[in-house]
């Protein structure tokens, strides 16, 4: 299910103080957030920046062996983006493009980094109380995806959240 809201994305709240959020984001694989909502993360949540870099390195920064996944990184309470009385949030790095990649490409990475993101967040879920809606599904936080310097219409990225049994916060200003 996709819920679209318009507002600030950083300023979601969970509605339990005990639930952790989950904000997603289509992200590069060299280990950059250099421009559009990463480079927002990497200042709201600055603890998280060096994990997901490190992850890139890990994996040499090939392409290839990060397009289609995604690596889920915790915050720290210290965090400017955090808010206090709430337990500090996760950012979900979805590996959609590395600048090279048609939007046909882009968009079956992304299927296959939700597929991932999906997998990781239900483990997680085991030991930690990942924010769910009334429904009881896991809520995923996140921007329009690949619209921006990915440049993939909407509508694309849109259909492939479509199929996943996740409630997607999709905040538009």
């Amino acid at each position: 299910m996709i819920r679209y809201i318009k507002g600030d994305l950083l300023g979601h709240l969970p509605p339990s103080k005990s639930s952790v959020a989950v904000f997603a984001h289509a992200c590069n694989c060299q280990g950059v957030w250099g421009g559009g909502i990463a480079a927002v993360l990497r200042v709201k949540f600055p603890s998280t920046y060096p994990l997901y870099s490190g992850h890139c390195q890990e994996k040499g920064c090939d392409p290839h062996r990060l397009l289609g996944t995604s690596v889920v990184v915790p915050s720290q309470a210290s965090d400017p983006g955090n808010i206090a009385g709430y337990p500090p949030k996760y950012i979900a790095c979805l590996f959609t493009s590395d600048f090279a990649q048609t939007q046909e490409e882009i968009v079956a990475y992304t299927d296959s980094a939700i597929e991932a993101l999906v997998d990781q967040l239900k483990e997680l879920q085991k030991t930690t109380a990942i924010e769910t809606g009334q429904s009881g599904k896991i809520v995923v936080n996140m921007p329009k995806i690949n619209a921006g310097i990915f440049a993939v219409p909407w509508e694309k990225t849109e259909a492939v959240l479509k199929k996943y049994d996740v409630e997607f916060n999709v905040y538009v200003i």
